[in-house]
């Protein structure tokens, strides 16, 4: 059985580069020395309007603080020979998260920015090569564009959300015995090419969620993330429960799971009913604006 439901959010974050007056900001430890006489940028992230992951009602809209999305931001500047010349990094925690002030010498960049909720941050080899810490991805957003540095020249760049999301919710109670919840999957990729905005190698994704005393006896869900290498792009999903010692208990396997950029893929069932089983599904997508969520689901 198949449902789709659809809501709507405004992913993007503004981000401002203001091109001001010739300035020498001095030494900057995380990164090449601040230039004498180059021109200061400045970036402004400002707030979302967006509709929660968790609800896709469209009366459910509205206005939030870049914190409540993401705990960190990542600036990167290449230079037209596709090197790096300078990476910034915020968290939440910091004063000013959002806003960066930098002085560059004129000259063309490719300017990227990645707003996730990682453990680290991000390790800009090129602007189409960006690995995550560990491999491991939470809900992303990025934003690319060939800027000139030079005075009087102002910017706007768009924030899209570059991940698609696999929710599987669990209809039956769950087992005093589990203890994890392992997501092995293929057909997507862990490294972002923020040109593109989609995936930039094939990867075998490997998440465990922990099953905390609070979830035996009841129904629960799990999430997980992948960037699509494509529009439409498909995953292999094999998901285990296992007991203390890591040995398996039950296991589903789900092929050609529809994944896309921007959307909640969603499979719901009875996962403990047997010890092993297979479910599979397909469903044709309706074209997404940046603005919108869709959410598949998928009864196994």
């Amino acid at each position: 059985m198949l449902r789709k439901r659809m809501g709507w959010a405004v992913l993007m974050v503004l981000g401002l580069l203001c091109a001001c007056e010739k300035v020498n900001l001095g030494a900057d430890p995380d990164g090449p020395t601040e230039v004498k006489d180059g021109v200061r940028v400045r970036f402004c992230v400002d707030k979302f309007e967006q509709v929660p992951f968790d609800t896709p009602s469209a009366d459910s809209r509205a206005s939030v603080n870049i914190s409540d999305i993401c705990s960190r931001l990542s600036y990167a500047f290449f230079r037209t020979d596709g090197s790096l010349y300078v990476a910034k990094h915020q968290t939440a925690e910091e004063a000013g998260f959002g806003s960066l002030d930098i002085s560059l010498p004129q000259d063309t960049y490719r300017v990227v920015v990645i707003a996730h909720s990682g453990s680290g941050t991000p390790t800009f080899a090129a602007a189409d090569s960006i690995r995550f810490k560990d491999n491991k991805l939470t809900d992303t957003f990025f934003g690319s564009q060939v800027i000139t540095v030079a005075q009087g020249n102002t910017y706007n760049l768009s924030l899209k959300r570059a991940v698609a999301k696999f929710r599987l919710v669990v209809d039956d109670a769950m087992p005093a015995e589990v203890k994890q919840m392992r997501f092995y999957y293929t057909g997507g990729s862990s490294t972002l090419n923020a040109i593109s905005g989609y995936g930039r190698v094939n990867s075998r994704q490997t998440e465990l969620r922990e099953v905390t005393a609070d979830r035996v006896g009841k129904a629960s869900q799990f999430e997980v993330y992948s960037f699509p290498h494509s529009e439409k792009d498909t995953l292999k999903m094999e998901v285990t429960a296992l007991d203390a010692a890591g040995a398996t208990l039950y296991q589903k396997t789900f092929t050609e799971v529809p994944i896309q950029r921007n959307m909640i893929t969603q499979y719901k069932g009875s996962f403990f009913g047997s010890s092993s089983g297979e479910g599979d599904g397909s469903i044709t997508i309706d074209l997404i604006v940046d603005d919108e969520w869709t959410e598949m689901d998928f009864c196994y």
